[in-house]
């Protein structure tokens, strides 16, 4: 079992998408970023040439100048709150490209919104006329799942549940920059299970733990036995494959082997 630690989302109406992954995407490269959903709240707008628009601009500008390091941005005017996150295990290049892809596209699909979001596979962005780091937010939620189905449910979750369960716990510790963690374990019919864990960063040790743990018990009420999925909300996100998704070329070292409290033959 290896575990790597590295260093979330809002109002997603719920829906669901699936999408057959022909390629295993270990090394991340600076290609075209995988779009997975956008929104355009439409509760207020503004004027062309306005001020909110001015902020707006500013705003998104110098937001890319504003990384902790780690890959969380966050950036204020007086109208507008900007915040984006990339995904813990993205180099410092592609999180640059996929955050100014975002904003472009972002910009373009909703050009008079105060409040949009945006994310691709590897970060998010989202900007608002309101207050963007708190918690708890609305509970609704984006999820996609992998269409095929386990042949033996209860040993497929056996294996997945505590596995996520350590996880969440790594990724709630990570501190104030980096909450993110991601590992695998092989079930005795020599199935890999691979999850991958994340909150936003300015959530506390306990409000992580409680959006993750929230997000994963949805596993079995979603998913129905499938194997590979997620659920993303604007504050935490997870998700697991049979099939290594993660570019382990980016984390620098690997936390405490996981030790499971399975009997042989869970």
């Amino acid at each position: 079992m290896s575990i790597l630690v590295v260093k979330p989302l809002f109002r997603l109406p719920l829906i669901y998408i699936y999408t057959m992954i022909n390629t295993i995407p270990i090394t991340l490269a600076l290609a075209q970023p995988v779009y997975i959903y956008s929104h355009c709240v439409d509760t207020e707008n503004f004027t062309l040439n306005s001020t909110y628009e001015t902020n707006l601009d500013y705003a998104l500008s110098a937001l890319p100048t504003t990384n902790s390091g780690l890959g969380f941005f966050n950036f204020s005017t007086r109208e507008v709150n900007s915040i984006a996150l990339c995904r813990g295990d993205v180099n410092p290049d592609v999180c640059s490209s996929c955050l100014n892809d975002s904003i472009v596209n972002l910009r373009k699909l909703c050009p008079y919104q105060k409040e949009a979001l945006w994310f691709y596979e590897y970060c998010l962005l989202q900007y608002s006329n309101n207050t963007l780091l708190t918690y708890p937010q609305e509970k609704d939620y984006f999820y996609q799942f992998n269409p095929n189905i386990t042949t033996d449910l209860d040993r497929f979750n056996g294996v997945l549940l505590p596995l996520m369960d350590y996880l969440i716990g790594i990724a709630a510790a990570g501190g104030p920059l980096l909450k993110f963690a991601y590992g695998n374990r092989t079930d005795p019919s020599l199935v890999t299970i691979y999850g991958l864990v994340q909150c936003a960063p300015y959530l506390t040790e306990q409000e992580c733990s409680e959006c993750l743990k929230d997000e994963v018990s949805r596993i079995g009420l979603n998913d129905n036995g499938k194997i590979g999925g997620k659920i993303v909300l604007l504050t935490c996100n997870f998700r697991f494959e049979t099939y290594p998704f993660v570019n382990q070329s980016s984390v620098d070292s690997p936390p405490p082997p996981f030790r499971s409290s399975l009997p042989p033959g869970m």
